[in-house]
């Protein structure tokens, strides 16, 4: 098995607390923007409102997962929601999260490479732990299962992107329609 060397864990804790502000800003503002494509753009499309609440509810998970890991990293996580106000244009809205959505994959492959560039082999200390019946090190970090974490939530961020640019595109149309009338 494969942990994460110690001196590096702080500079992953750091990153992945930059990570949490994005997807907070998703998992508390969500429900602003649902209400403002509603009421706001008159928007009924269902699978649009849909998928925004799914990647609201993925973000909820991915803060969960980060917040557990950071604890398994010696860290503390560090809480900071950027409420949006209600005079943002919803268009300009889902751009600037699109561009968060981006920023969170490079960032989540950033530490992705620091923790493959910084794993050891942790099989001395495991065999004599698990060999002598005690459990794993408290401070043991399983670096496979954090890098599975990162990939999947690359992934989500990635369909993140589409949601968002989806939601650009529906504002869009309504705006030159808007506009042309």
């Amino acid at each position: 098995m494969e942990t994460i060397k110690k001196n590096v864990r702080k500079s992953i804790v750091d990153k992945l607390n930059r990570l949490l502000q994005v997807e907070n800003d998703l998992v508390f503002n969500y429900p602003q923007v649902i209400d403002r494509l509603v009421r706001e753009e008159n928007i009924d499309d269902k699978q649009l409102l849909e998928s925004i609440e799914a990647g609201a509810k993925e973000s909820l998970r991915h803060h969960d997962e980060v917040d557990k890991w950071i604890g398994k990293l010696g860290g503390e996580t560090i809480w900071d929601v950027k409420i949006v106000s209600p005079s943002v244009d919803v268009k300009e809205l889902m751009l600037q999260q699109l561009e968060k959505e981006k920023w969170a994959i490079s960032w989540y492959n950033s530490v992705k490479k620091i923790a493959e560039q910084n794993k050891v082999n942790a099989g001395g200390i495991i065999g004599r732990v698990m060999g002598s019946g005690n459990v794993l090190p408290e401070d043991f970090v399983n670096v496979d299962e954090f890098i599975n974490m990162l990939e999947r939530h690359i992934a989500d961020e990635e369909r993140h992107i589409k949601i968002c640019l989806h939601a650009v595109e529906i504002l869009s149309v309504l705006k030159n329609k808007q506009h042309n009338v």
